[in-house]
């Protein structure tokens, strides 16, 4: 089997629904994912199969508190500096 990315899919065993309608999610599976509680999914129905597909927080913009105006054009080339040490 093949995913849609292009990645072979793994199978990770089974999973069994519980009385109150909660699936669990295997615990290697969970671990390579870095799945941890409070992880959103979307629940899609594609005939008679069932794909989850995790939810990805919102990305945040981070700031030093400066204004476009003091940051200009030295932004990236700090940060690369910062990063990569001036190489």
């Amino acid at each position: 089997m093949s995913s849609i990315d292009g990645n072979s899919d793994n199978e990770y065993g089974e999973a069994t629904l519980n009385e109150r309608g909660r699936l669990t999610i295997p615990k290697s599976l969970r671990d390579e994912l870095h799945l941890d509680d409070g992880t959103t999914f979307t629940v899609i129905r594609e005939g008679s199969d069932i794909r989850l597909v995790r939810q990805l927080p919102e990305l945040q913009t981070l700031s030093a508190g400066k204004s476009d105006e003091e940051w200009q054009e030295t932004a990236f080339r700090d940060a690369g500096e910062a990063t990569f040490g001036g190489r």
